[in-house]
């Protein structure tokens, strides 16, 4: 179906550009490289680009980048890949990977992420966090949760706790108590359109307005998260000034913040604006970045970076309840013996286990320690990791709890350096392996974890997760 902007959007362009107009439509119908940025918490990106490339996949850095590749080559989509599966990297536009880059979040950290789902920049805060500190990711809309759970387990994170909470009321409940924010939230799309033409359809500036009202809303409730000297990064995927300049100028006109700059020198970008159609912003806006599809090839990009310069008067209207989670840590029953077991069947060093805390019930679950000391005021969505599951004596690893715990598992292990024998692994075939181990057994591939088998008299019978479709992992010409 083709769609045409409505007059409303070609003045606002106009507004915005000029006689550059016609590059911005023209840019709708040109679609951009898909890009990926490697997860480090699965191993170096060397190994992982290697095996990417073992399955005819082509990747190469992106012009003026050192971690973010654009793919050139990929006999099937990409997103089907077992490097995909395992995690290995996230497809991301390039555009969207800024505004963690921007926030820089450091390992140890109290990290509010307010609009999290599905996981894009949580997955990446993750990663820079190297998971450590705590992330409280937050949405309202339980599929959207479901996709963000699916990406942080397929991650390897354990520090991430995801939350269901109208983000209004985050502030209240949570008041300074983290030491960054970011704030994505739901927008027009204007600088997504040429994957999702259809926002011409249905764009209006009275939408935009909508739009701002929550976003004005949502922002407060963030600078009251904030601890005091915090960093809050703003970021939307649009271009239009209600939903970002006029956003930001509110809460520096009346919220104790102040706009820091930004560097960006690996693309072109332009200043926020300080005036728009009759109106005038704070001159701290130029500080702000505008992203243009067609200057970069990437989508359409706000950024503001904010720092709390005071705190603010906590008017609570109601007492909140902690909420008791009772994570444990690893030398204490009943947590104590399955970890036990994993140390002494798979060489693992004890030592590595009192590094995290533990939550058992149905599954073992892995978290920070940051996790375990924050007070929570409802209970979580999901924390942590899923790195086991308890039986009667022994505990059986997960596929994640193997790639987490992998570079330390030294016993019961096999090490493939054959793509066809590992293709068959990760489609549950039956294998013929001469193995000494007995029953759960680590199968790793050139040195990175993939996952697990059951070992009995010499025959390997593959526990690889179930997927939606077979694995291609040896390429046919």
């Amino acid at each position: 179906m083709t769609y045409k902007p409505s007059s409303e959007l070609e003045d606002l362009i106009e507004q915005l550009l000029g006689e550059e107009k016609p590059k911005f439509f023209q840019s709708i119908a040109e679609s951009l490289p898909h890009t990926i940025r490697f997860n480090s918490l699965k191993g170096e990106t060397d190994l992982l680009k290697s095996f990417l490339f073992e399955q005819g996949i082509r990747v190469e850095l992106f012009p003026g980048f050192n971690d973010i590749y654009r793919v050139i080559s990929q006999p099937y989509p990409i997103g089907k890949s077992l490097s995909h599966f395992l995690g290995h990297f996230y497809v991301q536009d390039i555009a969207s990977m800024l505004p963690v880059r921007v926030l820089s979040p450091e390992p140890g950290e109290l990290v509010l992420d307010m609009s999290a789902a599905p996981g894009s920049k949580t997955t990446q805060i993750a990663d820079m966090m190297q998971n450590r500190g705590l992330i409280f990711a937050n949405d309202i809309v339980p599929k959207r949760l479901r996709a963000l759970i699916n990406n942080l387990q397929r991650m390897g994170i354990i520090n991430t706790a995801v939350i269901r909470s109208y983000a209004e009321s985050i502030g209240n409940q949570y008041f300074e108590a983290f030491d960054k924010v970011l704030l994505d939230p739901a927008c027009s799309g204007l600088g997504t359109l040429h994957k999702s033409p259809e926002i011409l359809s249905w764009w209006t500036p009275k939408h935009c307005t909508r739009m701002a009202a929550n976003q004005k809303s949502m922002l407060l409730s963030a600078i009251k998260a904030l601890k005091p000297g915090g960093i809050l990064v703003y970021s939307t995927c649009t271009l239009s000034p209600e939903e970002n300049e006029e956003v930001i100028d509110q809460a520096v006109q009346q919220l104790p913040v102040r706009i820091l700059d930004i560097e960006l020198p690996e693309l072109l970008t332009r200043p926020g604006l300080t005036d728009f159609a009759n109106k005038r912003f704070n001159k701290q806006l130029a500080r702000c970045r505008r992203i243009y599809p067609f200057e970069n090839q990437t989508e359409g990009f706000f950024l503001a970076k904010l720092q709390k310069t005071a705190g603010m008067e906590d008017k609570k209207q109601k007492t909140w309840q902690p909420f008791q989670l009772n994570f444990i840590a690893d030398k204490t029953s009943p947590v104590k013996k399955y970890l036990d077991y994993f140390s002494q069947h798979f060489g693992i060093p004890r030592e590595v286990f009192s590094e995290m805390k533990y939550h058992i019930k149905n599954d073992i679950t892995v978290v920070s320690p940051e996790i375990a000391d924050f007070t929570f005021y409802s209970k979580p969505f999901k924390t942590g990791l899923t790195m086991a599951r308890p039986m009667t004596h022994i505990g059986k690893m997960t596929t994640e709890g193997i790639h987490l715990f992998g570079k330390y598992i030294l016993a019961n292990k096999l090490n493939l350096d054959d793509l066809k024998t590992l293709e068959s692994f990760v489609n549950r075939e039956p294998l013929n392996l001469a193995s000494s181990g007995t029953l759960q057994t680590a199968l790793f591939y050139q040195d990175f974890p993939v996952g697990y088998g059951l070992t009995e008299n010499g025959k390997f019978k593959s526990q690889f997760p179930k997927a939606e479709w077979p694995f291609q992992v040896v390429v046919t010409s």
